[in-house]
């Protein structure tokens, strides 16, 4: 394996930092109407920073990357010929699930800087949401709208929300800093063998998102955490398991979510994030059967404003792409199963089955297209490549042999 060159490696690493930025930190113009012009220049300026790669290092398409391209290929033929919508989104779709294609494949080649600029974003977030939360209870300015700072719009984060501060960093809210960090967290897991460091980058990015104070944060945490343990469940002491489940525990009382969740979701007469679920999952159920077999199409919600996205990622597609789609989406769950097992492959599962994400966003896939792979690919790369082949530093900690070709 050709090693990189010094100008090589920080050139892929700024390549790779940027282009996870762009994937893992919407933002949006304001307005009633906000404009797709953000989603179409993050496309696009993603696969410009990727392609370049392409001549530095030779791509053999894996086994992840051929079911993701006919899924894509059934959506994209959706979206043209059965239900069909304006000719750019359907460019969209396929530009993005195609950028998380290609840095996917790139991955394998530049593992370590793969690893490192999934760290350094991990930390930045977290940097600046501690800042937030440090500058407002140490000052009485306010929360800092960092994400008005970078991108021009404001950020709707909440001073006091049912007796409680929601903190969202840079990112446009609390919930969209808990899915996409959440997210990111879970592929670092994936991508990344055991260490005291990576264990340290977990609290610390656990912490950023339970700052969010939203019901995301809630239902990414444990997960996140629960597919952490049993992935490390050979290394992890049970020492370790009672701190973990004491430190959140404690954090669940004395920060007051758990009666702030209650008082939103219990207590209320009703909760905007909830009643939009509630309203778009009630639009569905009201189509015809024949709606519900052909799919309710990729182009337009069948509510109005009633953020159906939000249901979820596999609700989202299963019900716009109808049988079709759902078929290729059980081929997706028959491969995960068969590489991962059926306990490491439900809480895979998880993660998109409650991604407050739209359906064709590149962070989901990046992270289907690992949870594709399956981790015992670790120890075969170890097999494969002598360890006197590779530095110390520069071991890959994959879950995938750097240029070999899956099944």
């Amino acid at each position: 394996m050709r090693a990189p060159n010094r100008l090589e490696s920080p050139l892929v690493f700024a390549v790779f930092f940027c282009t996870l930025f762009l994937f893992f930190t919407p933002f949006e113009q304001g307005g009633p109407n906000p404009s797709m012009v953000p989603r179409y220049l993050v496309a696009g300026v993603s696969l410009m920073l990727l392609f370049p790669l392409l001549a530095v290092r030779s791509v053999r398409p894996r086994t992840p990357t051929m079911h993701v391209l006919l899924l894509l290929a059934l959506i994209f033929m959706h979206t043209t010929l059965i239900i069909s919508g304006p000719g750019q989104f359907a460019m969209l779709i396929a530009a993005d699930m195609c950028a998380a294609i290609l840095l996917y494949e790139l991955s394998f080649h530049w593992r370590r800087e793969f690893q490192a600029a999934i760290a350094w974003l991990l930390v930045i977030n977290v940097l600046f949401i501690v800042l937030q939360a440090l500058l407002f209870f140490a000052t009485s300015a306010g929360i800092v709208d960092f994400y008005k700072m970078i991108f021009g719009s404001d950020s709707r984060f909440s001073e006091d929300y049912l007796n409680i501060t929601r903190f969202s960093g840079f990112h446009v809210e609390p919930g969209t800093y808990a899915n996409y960090m959440g997210c990111l967290l879970a592929i670092m897991i994936l991508v990344s063998e055991f260490s005291e460091r990576l264990v340290l980058l977990t609290c610390v990015s656990i912490i950023g998102i339970f700052l969010t104070n939203s019901g995301s944060s809630v239902y990414f945490v444990p997960l996140v955490t629960t597919l952490g343990l049993y992935l490390w469940r050979k290394e992890v002491r049970p020492l370790h398991l009672i701190i973990l489940a004491a430190a959140i525990t404690t954090y669940l009382i004395a920060s007051g979510i758990v009666t702030h969740l209650e008082e939103r979701f219990i207590n209320q007469p009703s909760d905007g994030s909830l009643t939009h679920r509630i309203e778009g999952i009630a639009a569905y159920g009201a189509k015809s059967a024949e709606e519900k077999f052909v799919g309710i199409g990729f182009v337009s919600d069948p509510c109005v404003r009633c953020h159906y996205q939000d249901i979820g990622v596999l609700f989202n597609l299963t019900t716009r792409g109808g049988v079709v789609v759902s078929l290729a989406l059980l081929g997706l769950l028959v491969r995960m199963v068969r590489v991962n097992g059926l306990v490491l492959a439900t809480l895979l599962v998880l993660v998109p089955l409650n991604e407050k994400m739209f359906f064709y966003e590149p962070p989901v896939w990046l992270f289907v297209l690992f949870a594709l792979t399956g981790p015992s690919q670790a120890a075969r790369r170890k097999g494969a490549v002598p360890e006197a082949a590779v530095p110390e530093a520069a071991q890959p900690g994959g879950i995938a042999p750097p240029r070999e070709h899956l099944s």
